[in-house]
């Protein structure tokens, strides 16, 4: 069996597409590595433990996260749904309601393009959005082939915003605002940080 066929399964007609591998130890081991890196020179440093203990969890908890996508995530199309089964739910749209793709190349923030489709019904309104960045292009390209609808899209890399004003509606406001959404975050951990610094000093 090669590569492409463990990533897709056909199953009675069903189409069903599995993370690629490669991005998913990449991933891993990136993830793994800086985590480890920033944790030591927190303890390395002047810093309390209990700091490296609160940044240790942060980085923990996605890449634990990442690990159960790549073994439970799933792409499955049937002859009458589109399911996309993630590590805690799953969601089941009937292919008769969709009637046009969108595929974009969406580029994130310090990170790197991944491939998202956006089924919309008759009346262009986004019923369901399918997220293609941890699986291998070519299974993307064979899904929107086997969809069989009418695909449109930018041609190249888009951030958010761009993608938001040729086809509105599509995309959140976090994701067109990232650096905001960074700075909300970023005081609500220091914040929480300096708590528990203050309470430890103080007990």
């Amino acid at each position: 069996m090669n590569r492409s066929d463990a990533r897709v399964r056909e199953t009675q007609g069903d189409l069903v597409l599995r993370p690629d591998a490669r991005k998913g130890a990449a991933f891993l081991i990136t993830a793994s590595v800086a985590t480890v890196a920033i944790v030591a020179a927190i303890l390395m440093g002047d810093a309390p433990p209990v700091f490296a203990l609160v940044v240790g969890t942060l980085f923990t908890v996605p890449i634990l996260l990442g690990v159960g996508a790549f073994f439970r995530a799933r792409i499955i199309l049937t002859a009458h749904d589109i399911v996309l089964r993630g590590v805690f739910s799953q969601r089941r749209l009937p292919r008769s309601q969709a009637a046009e793709v969108v595929r974009a190349t969406l580029v994130a923030p310090r990170g790197s393009p991944g491939d998202t489709l956006f089924v919309l019904d008759a009346h262009r309104n986004l019923l369901l959005r399918v997220p293609g960045g941890g699986y291998a292009r070519e299974d993307i390209d064979r899904l929107v082939t086997a969809l069989g609808l009418p695909c449109s899209g930018p041609d190249h890399a888009v951030n958010a915003s761009e993608l938001a004003r040729t086809y509105p509606g599509l995309v959140s406001w976090a994701e067109r605002h990232p650096y905001r959404l960074a700075f909300v975050i970023a005081g609500v951990l220091v914040a929480v940080v300096m708590t528990l610094v203050l309470f430890s000093i103080s007990t």
